[in-house]
């Protein structure tokens, strides 16, 4: 407020008359007005002055990112957070070429949001993540691995991770759910199953396997819908055995599921799934 002219005195006024209510050291908002987690992130990005911007777990929020949603604030910006306010500060500059505004509040751009998000989850979520922003659009494969190549000696947080998740995925992959997917997708939701779909499988040395549909969480489990069209063929057919075959090799167990499961059994679909994520271990292959 100093920079529209108000002087200390006239500041305080109307801190004391609840004109205003400082949110922050210098940063203030309208008394009485309702406090949002859109308000707080932007104050915060306010106290981080020139170029700060919301970045991370905030950033993911603001792209709507399935499984990130309000919550602490996280921003990116070269000032210290010496008084240990109450949002997470990394201490780091964008570029301009990286940042954004959502509802008006400067944002890390999807790009980024992806490439610091998965240097900081799991490497479950960090596929889960990734693909999302690839089939909303938000990135592309092309795009993301030009990034990975021109930041290659960056030794910057969460671009090794994202390097890894790109080199797993094929030149021109787009991850896409069938109507099949989707409904078997609703089913595990609506059960509170927890999952990562089109989870990518790779060997003890990172080299890819398989993508499948989903993976449960915490378990060596995976479901695959199978649509007819996709498996009517000899050669489909002897494709998913070998196919099958590299997943239960690895320790995985394979629970197959269909159309007429789905619409018709789903009882008892989900009861093969929990099943299976209790049983320990999974029954390796006959030889």
């Amino acid at each position: 407020m100093r920079n529209l002219g108000f002087t200390v005195r006239a500041i305080e006024w109307k801190i004391e008359v609840a004109t205003i209510e400082e949110m922050l050291p210098g940063v203030y908002r309208v008394g009485g007005s309702a406090r949002t987690w859109e308000q707080r992130v932007r104050a915060a990005c306010l106290w981080g002055g020139p170029g700060a911007c919301a970045s991370h777990k905030s950033a993911a929020a603001l792209w709507q990112l399935d499984g990130f949603g309000p919550g602490p604030v996280e921003i990116s910006t070269l000032k210290q957070n010496r008084a240990h306010l109450s949002f997470k500060v990394h201490r780091t500059q964008v570029e301009p070429a990286f940042t954004t505004s959502k509802l008006g509040i400067p944002v890390t751009n999807a790009f980024r949001t992806v490439r610091d998000v998965v240097g900081i989850v799991s490497e479950d979520r960090s596929n889960q993540v990734l693909d999302e922003a690839l089939r909303k659009g938000l990135v592309s494969m092309d795009a993301l691995r030009r990034m990975v190549d021109r930041e290659k000696r960056s030794g910057r947080r969460g671009l090794g991770v994202l390097r890894r998740l790109v080199e797993q995925r094929e030149p021109g992959y787009q991850p896409s759910a069938s109507e099949l997917q989707a409904a078997t997708r609703r089913l595990l939701v609506a059960a509170g199953i927890e999952f990562v779909e089109e989870f990518v499988v790779t060997d003890d040395k990172g080299n890819f396997v398989a993508r499948v549909d989903f993976k449960l969480v915490g378990s060596p489990v995976v479901v695959e819908s199978d649509g007819r069209a996709n498996h009517s063929s000899k050669l489909d057919w002897q494709h998913d055995l070998d196919r099958r075959n590299l997943l239960t090799a690895l320790g995985l167990g394979v629970i197959h599921v269909t159309w007429d499961k789905v619409m018709n059994r789903p009882d008892e679909f989900l009861a093969e799934v929990r099943d299976a994520s209790t049983r320990r271990p999974w029954p390796p292959p006959t030889p």
